[in-house]
């Protein structure tokens, strides 16, 4: 799918913006595996749990009867004590996650077990049962979200069990607390692990599953695109998900699916309505351009996907082509691309040459510098810190980058930081007769008050609205 060339070197010293601005997002991982035999308990409370497990009803019922004289139930049995401590899990968990059809309809039916009976931890680790479902794999993901119908989708046979189970009143909509579901769950499966996983998903859907119930990473489909998982997709779009829904103000399900380099998921989105143009200035095509999808490419512009979008600095998508060395992807943007007039040589060897020189270097550098200082003005301090920063790699050797880098470790109340790179700023000033105003304020913490005087007097000459002294001394004055 990726052009054939390699990225060239020059890839490393024209930065993303959108590696820059965004948050990665990584695909979200799920265990593979819930429950795992171990050693025989020593606990007479996790009797209930071996009896759930093998779907022994009569000494169910001596159990039930035991505990019911003792106060308890075996809806949430503690006291069961592993490597991850006391922990709150079901006999239904068990018995769903068992497959075991008879012993669920009789724990719901006759010792009248809630159906939707959240565990009240996500990791669970029992001398008879171990769950993998630690905080170590989720981040403790599913607090309070794990429920009877989670542990079927899991188990030995999860159709008949969650059929059972939505029966007898189960939410297919109940969320831990980040928002996941049952459906954000089978968005991560592969249908080779899971028995008739997508069949599964229809059933959910069809007894009223949320398609698009949003969690912290998305809704199902944006957990299906990231994952290139093409079936799940399939299933999630026959029931009208939202193909252009956005998550953390930027991803929406194709961003998500170029991420993957999966073609085909990116033909299914465009198929049910994706924008393919959204999302600017990180535009579909300047994702796919970037890492080289040149089946991506072909079939956005298919979709009309404009390919005269710049990115945040200004970089075409066949620009960003030519930076990762990606001369497929070239040739394919050339022809619909309208003349960019910092080239001299108009043409895919001029474009490629042009950028393999690096001749856009400073360009960029001044770029990142510009989109810095506007982030400053809005008080941005943490994006514009993180500009400055990426215009330090383009050009180490501009002092200005890191003044105004140590005013922003300043207004972010990092000193220390904001001291480094003022002394470096110092060590690099040569003449501060030619010092910006932010040169000469972001020597004041270094206490080297005449020479920051004479810079700030020098710099005020030329900007007299700069301002900038009032700021940092404000900030040493705290």
């Amino acid at each position: 799918m990726a052009a054939s060339s390699s990225s060239s070197s020059s890839a490393k010293r024209f930065p993303l913006v959108h590696e820059t601005l965004l948050l990665s997002f990584k695909p979200r991982a799920f265990p593979c595996c819930l429950v795992e035999l171990d050693a025989m308990p020593t606990d007479p409370a996790a009797h209930i749990f071996v009896a759930a497990f093998e779907g022994d009803i009569p000494r169910m019922k001596t159990l039930a009867k035991q505990r019911k004289r003792a106060g308890e139930s075996v809806e949430a049995v503690e006291g069961i004590k592993g490597s991850q401590g006391s922990r709150r899990l079901g006999a239904l968990h068990v018995a769903a996650f068992a497959g075991k059809h008879k012993m669920c309809k009789f724990l719901i039916k006759d010792l009248r077990v809630d159906v939707n009976a959240a565990a009240e931890h996500g990791s669970f680790a029992l001398d008879y049962i171990s769950l993998f479902w630690s905080e170590e794999r989720t981040g403790g993901h599913f607090d309070k979200g794990l429920s009877p119908l989670m542990c079927a989708i899991y188990g030995i046979a999860p159709k008949r069990i969650v059929e059972l189970l939505l029966d007898r009143g189960a939410n297919p909509n109940i969320e831990n607390r980040e928002g996941f579901t049952v459906l954000h769950v089978l968005a991560t499966k592969k249908d080779l692990f899971f028995r008739d996983l997508f069949g599964i998903a229809d059933i959910l859907l069809s007894r009223g599953a949320n398609v698009d119930s949003m969690s912290s990473e998305g809704t199902p489909l944006h957990i299906a695109a990231q994952c290139g998982n093409v079936e799940m997709m399939e299933v999630l779009l026959k029931y009208k998900a939202n193909p252009n829904r956005v998550v953390r103000l930027f991803y929406a399900p194709l961003t998500l699916a170029l991420f993957a380099s999966s073609l085909k998921c990116v033909e299914l989105l465009i198929k049910a309505g994706a924008d393919v143009n959204a999302g600017s200035p990180a535009t579909p095509l300047t994702l796919a351009a970037t890492d080289g999808l040149a089946d991506c490419i072909k079939c956005l512009l298919e979709a009309h996907a404009d390919p005269n979008i710049p990115d945040e600095i200004g970089r075409m998508p066949v620009e960003l082509a030519a930076i990762h060395g990606w001369k497929e992807c070239v040739e394919i943007l050339f022809p619909v691309t309208s003349r960019v007039a910092r080239f001299a040589d108009w043409s895919i060897d001029g474009i490629m040459q042009q950028c393999s020189d690096g001749n856009l270097h400073k360009s960029e550098e001044l770029a990142f510098k510009a989109l810095g200082d506007a982030a400053f003005k809005r008080k941005d301090y943490t994006h514009a810190s993180a500009l400055y920063t990426k215009g330090m790699e383009t050009d180490p050797k501009d002092s200005t980058l890191y003044a105004k880098r140590s005013l922003c470790w300043l207004r972010m109340g990092e000193k220390d930081k904001a001291l480094d790179d003022a002394n470096t700023c110092k060590c690099m000033i040569l003449d501060v007769s030619n010092c910006c105003p932010e040169q000469g304020a972001a020597l004041i913490p270094t206490e080297d008050y005449g020479q920051a005087s004479e810079a700030l007097i020098s710099s005020l000459k030329l900007d007299s609205g700069s301002g900038l002294v009032g700021e940092v001394s404000g900030e040493e004055d705290k």
